[in-house]
């Protein structure tokens, strides 16, 4: 692109806010307004940046494709190293209790309310909540949702947190324990780190529109063993929880890539242990690149700076 030198002469017979080529009853352009040639070269600049993200999306995308081998491989290994411990099988009793090991116990009538409500919540996330994130899904292009197959708690996975919460309140009902329950309904969006953090941003303002109250909203980007976004909802009518994750294709693999580590450092892993499934976390999550503009997306509620 190239700019004519205008020679003082020039100047001097013009307006000052008026190009040369600009007619002489042509309205002049407001004060600070940029002019054709720093409208050009913001656009170029935009676009050298937009190749140069790109760029960079794209390296880091193939170094992930290439140590994901590797990192599948190290996890089969530790596997071997500690083998998992036996987990006991949970089972309703001869009296209709449910119990999972020494310390998971629903009586027959709170094993009752349940089981019913574990249904009543998968009903209700087939016929409310699916269709309102597909509404949310097919709004605009680039977006997915995914692993739909694993979008509703197992039955006794439900019973068992379920059985804890009743178990730190011993008073309150069946029915509060599950409105405590951060994610018995599941779902997870994924974008292209180009789009992502405008995605995210879309997204829950989309939620919001569909009637879904935010109750927490964390953004996880800066952490070392996780990274994403999570978030959880409630639906008003029933107090049923939700919880909604946003991903890169990236991300979303190396969480399920890690989801056994983590399974096993919340549950049954000796201190040594815990020190490798960490160390894992941090190796599988240092090859993943962050979408730029994430620092827009705040954390809900807000942290307060002490």
């Amino acid at each position: 692109m190239t700019v004519d030198r205008v020679d003082e002469g020039d100047a001097a017979r013009r307006p000052a806010d008026r190009p040369a080529d600009t007619p002489a009853d042509a309205p002049a352009r407001p004060a600070g307004a940029p002019g054709q040639a720093e409208i050009e070269r913001q656009a170029i600049v935009r676009r050298l940046h937009r190749v140069l993200v790109d760029h960079v999306y794209g390296v880091a995308r193939d170094a992930w494709a290439d140590a994901v081998p590797d990192l599948r491989a190290a996890w089969e290994n530790h596997k071997q190293r500690y083998p998992e411990r036996l987990r006991l099988t949970p089972h309703t009793t001869a009296d209709g209790s449910w119990v999972a090991g020494p310390h998971r116990r629903l009586s027959p009538e709170q094993n009752a309310e349940a089981s019913k409500a574990c249904a009543d919540i998968a009903d209700e996330g087939r016929r409310n909540i699916l269709p309102a994130l597909k509404r949310v899904e097919s709004a605009e292009e680039g977006r997915g949702l995914t692993g739909l197959n694993h979008m509703l708690k197992g039955e006794d996975r439900l019973k068992e947190k379920i059985a804890e919460r009743l178990t730190a309140k011993p008073g309150r009902s069946v029915q509060d324990a599950i409105s405590a329950i951060s994610d018995p309904v599941r779902f997870t969006f994924t974008y292209s780190p180009q789009r992502y953090a405008d995605g995210v941003l879309t997204d829950v303002e989309r939620l919001k529109a569909e009637g879904f109250e935010l109750i927490r909203l964390k953004n996880l980007w800066a952490e070392e063993q996780y990274k994403g976004v999570n978030s959880q909802w409630r639906r008003p009518e029933t107090r049923l929880r939700v919880e909604v994750q946003f991903h890169t294709p990236e991300s979303l693999e190396a969480k399920e890539l890690t989801h056994g580590a983590y399974e096993r450092i919340r549950s049954s892993a000796s201190p040594t242990e815990r020190q490798e499934l960490e160390s894992f976390q941090r190796q599988v999550n240092a090859f993943l690149i962050t979408p730029e503009g994430t620092e827009e997306i705040k954390d809900y509620p807000e942290k307060q700076d002490d």
